[in-house]
């Protein structure tokens, strides 16, 4: 069972301002997939890597893969339908699917817009992309999709979804597999103003990153955590995975009473 997760060449020109940011969800969504035996997973940051439309083809069709996944935003939309669009193309057989917030609100429009999208994957994937992939591999995907819980796709004409599927109750029990991404790709710029929070480690309002210049761009060197929704938490989650990956040299003194101390 080989998989391939794309995240769609999308630009917007302000949020790249600050660097590029690490795609998250396909480490949350790797770890468990391999954790279960799903090894053979190939990631294409087309964003990242600007990756064109004859390259990305390309790429997918030596793949040869047996499902094909993307995730999108509301802005990276039409990006995304159409990278799953090539993919149909480039391996006919291939089952594509589409997860993100877009797609799980809007997941009506986006099966009536992009017929060549299989599934759509609603709400949190780590739980529901396994059993889609399970289902796939054992042969189970047509007939028995109507029982994988949060999904939608559609039979025929009828755009059909599947209850809900519970949120993730042990957020410790997912362990992303951030070898998955080339973090040298991955540079976040510092800006030296508008920081509004401060880096005291009593501030709970928001998770609060400080971070400093290296050798290849800002490190992050400390993160607050206080009472946060669970969402909030597999931010935390996040943050600490990337504060321990790139924490190479001691950080530096704060002054947790100045709001310019992550600035520092």
């Amino acid at each position: 069972m080989r998989l391939v997760l794309i995240h769609p060449n999308y630009h917007s020109g302000g949020a790249e301002i600050a660097g590029n940011w690490p795609p998250a969800w396909v480490a949350y969504l790797a770890g468990p997939l391999k954790a279960a035996g799903y090894t053979d997973i190939h990631f294409i940051d087309a964003m990242t890597h600007d990756i064109g439309e004859d390259e990305l083809f390309a790429r997918i069709q030596a793949l040869k893969p047996d499902i094909v996944g993307a995730t999108a935003i509301t802005p990276s939309i039409y990006r995304a339908e159409r990278a799953l669009e090539l993919a149909k193309k480039a391996a006919p057989d291939a089952i594509t699917v589409l997860g993100g917030v877009h797609a799980t609100f809007m997941f009506k429009q986006v099966l009536s817009e992009a017929p060549h999208i299989d599934a759509i994957v609603r709400g949190e994937g780590e739980e529901v992309f396994l059993d889609f992939v399970r289902a796939v591999e054992d042969g189970r995907w047509l007939k028995d999709r109507k029982k994988i819980k949060g999904i939608a796709y559609t039979d025929q004409t009828e755009i059909v979804a599947t209850p809900a599927a519970p949120t993730v109750k042990d957020l410790d029990g997912i362990v992303p597999d951030w070898s998955i991404l080339d973090w040298e790709k991955y540079i976040y710029i510092r800006s030296t103003r508008g920081w509004p929070f401060p880096a005291s480690r009593g501030d709970a309002r928001l998770p609060v990153l400080s971070v400093r210049n290296g050798n290849s761009g800002a490190t992050i060197v400390s993160v607050t955590r206080k009472r946060w929704s669970t969402r909030s938490r597999i931010w935390w989650k996040i943050m600490a995975s990337v504060s321990s990956s790139w924490q190479t040299k001691s950080p530096p003194s704060t002054n947790g009473n100045s709001p310019n101390s992550a600035r520092s």
